[in-house]
């Protein structure tokens, strides 16, 4: 049996894949490495494509770890690249109002402040039950809130605008972290918020399986 590779979004972990159901592979968590201040997006890259063993993996990468995927295709071949809530080059990307720019890449937050959860949160996330919003506390709660600094500023500095072939993107319309209006997706999920991965993982989970079936 094969193995997918997952990389979770900003913060996340492997809990927010829990409800997909890939047929006939090993999913396969990828944790995030050490990293360093300095780091930028594709030097950060080459720290996870450290972490996967094999030749030609299929890697499944959410919001931030989409972008990482993005990363991952210029230094080695994927059999296959999912990603879902996130975005391809940095023209797909919403540019911040320039004062919140500022607070985010000069770092100047505390880093508690990445760890908070309230209404106005839940709301982008798309968490609208109580069972998603306790995963969504429970997992910011659990997070390193100077990786979540450090990764919101790599974000905001990413330049990428080589756009890999055959990157199956899955995106949502009413996502709220990463707006559609730029986003070219190859499937939307209509009404799909960005926590669509967790609840919608059922129409999530038939896209995917869909895209790799010719592949196992």
């Amino acid at each position: 049996m094969e193995n997918l590779y997952c990389i979770s979004g900003l913060g996340a972990d492997e809990r927010i894949f829990k409800k997909l159901q890939i047929d006939n592979v090993n999913m396969v968590h990828i944790p995030w490495p050490e990293y360093d201040v300095y780091d930028e997006m594709g030097c950060y890259a080459q720290k996870i494509a450290a972490l996967i063993p094999e030749e030609n993996p299929m890697v499944l990468g959410l919001s931030f770890g989409g972008m990482m995927t993005i990363e991952l295709t210029k230094l080695m071949p994927l059999k296959k690249a999912i990603i879902v809530s996130s975005a391809k080059t940095k023209a797909e990307l919403q540019p911040p109002s320039w004062i919140v720019k500022k607070a985010l890449v000069s770092q100047i937050l505390p880093s508690f402040i990445y760890k908070m959860t309230n209404s106005v949160m839940y709301n982008m996330f798309g968490a609208h039950t109580e069972e998603e919003k306790e995963l969504l506390k429970s997992i910011l709660k659990d997070s390193d809130g100077y990786f979540v600094r450090w990764a919101m500023k790599s974000i905001l500095e990413w330049q990428n605008m080589t756009l890999p072939q055959d990157v199956t993107h899955i995106h949502g319309t009413a996502d709220q972290i990463i707006p559609p209006d730029k986003i070219e997706a190859s499937y939307w999920i209509e009404g799909g918020t960005h926590m669509m991965v967790y609840n919608r993982a059922k129409e999530i989970s038939e896209i995917i399986n869909k895209e790799i079936s010719y592949l196992l």
